[in-house]
């Protein structure tokens, strides 16, 4: 990648509920990040991949996860919330096709859990319904701990760099939110598990450990929330993120979301989540 993309300014502000923020999410089914230069729609499409987002605290990671979470669910997905901080998607807690896990011992469980059925579907060739993973506020010691694994030889990090490998295939896309930095058991394979890359304010060795080029490394400007810069095989470019609020979020597939878009059916057993 030695590339960058048009570096027009993207929108000064993108919300889902008006605007062009609204008319794009209403587009298509896949779920809208934000708006690039000219109102340019980039998406979190299934062929994307996995997102990663590496910003300091209160620039926008929550806003993103809760903008993604809320249009995955209106486009009838399966939703999974990994937040030991509970920061900021408590909107989902008690909505249909969502599992909320905010205790470090139940997501090293769940993480292994997740991790082994998607290995074992796509082994077999068969994804199982659309599930986006959102993980938030995991630090380091909480992914790292052996401690906290529910099984021998592996740590909630070995869970979910097998979930990376393994979830495309089987129908699950993981968004990992990280402070500052990317972990350092993913810095040197982060440009190949995350297909899509969101950065506010990196360091020159955050910059290339998620794919970018010291020529393309963004230095020297202040950090707005909810401006980032989004990071691929094309290049890099300036985008403006969604944004969606609590209260919003927990309406937005009844108000917000196309007509006539309707969500599968809710369902309890495992092998179906």
């Amino acid at each position: 990648m030695n590339q960058i993309l048009p570096t027009h300014r993207a929108p000064k502000a993108v919300h889902l509920t008006r605007g062009p923020g609204l008319r794009a999410a209403r587009s298509s089914e896949h779920p809208l990040i934000g708006l690039a230069a000219g109102n340019q729609p980039l998406r979190l499409a299934p062929q994307d991949g996995h997102l990663l987002l590496v910003a300091p605290p209160g620039l926008g990671t929550s806003t993103v996860l809760r903008a993604l979470g809320a249009q995955h669910l209106a486009a009838g997905g399966h939703l999974d919330i990994l937040d030991t901080h509970i920061v900021g998607q408590a909107w989902a807690r008690r909505l249909d096709r969502v599992r909320y896990l905010d205790e470090p011992q139940a997501i090293a469980v769940h993480l292994h859990g997740l991790a082994h059925q998607a290995r074992r579907r796509a082994e077999a060739g068969r994804p199982g319904p659309a599930r986006l993973v959102l993980v938030e506020s995991l630090t380091p010691e909480v992914l790292l701990d052996h401690h906290l694994d529910a099984r021998p030889n592996g740590t909630p990090m070995d869970a979910l760099t097998a979930l990376l490998a393994h979830g495309r295939q089987a129908g699950t896309q993981v968004v990992l939110a990280c402070r500052h930095e990317i972990p350092p058991p993913l810095r040197h394979i982060a440009a190949d598990l995350f297909t899509t890359r969101l950065l506010i304010e990196p360091s020159a060795d955050t910059w290339l450990q998620a794919g970018g080029t010291a020529a393309t490394h963004p230095q020297h400007e202040d950090p707005h929330p909810g401006r980032w810069h989004h990071l691929n095989a094309a290049g890099s470019r300036e985008l403006r993120a969604a944004h969606l609020d609590e209260a919003d979020a927990a309406a937005w597939n009844t108000h917000f979301s196309p007509a006539g878009r309707t969500p599968a059916p809710r369902t309890t057993k495992e092998s179906d989540r």
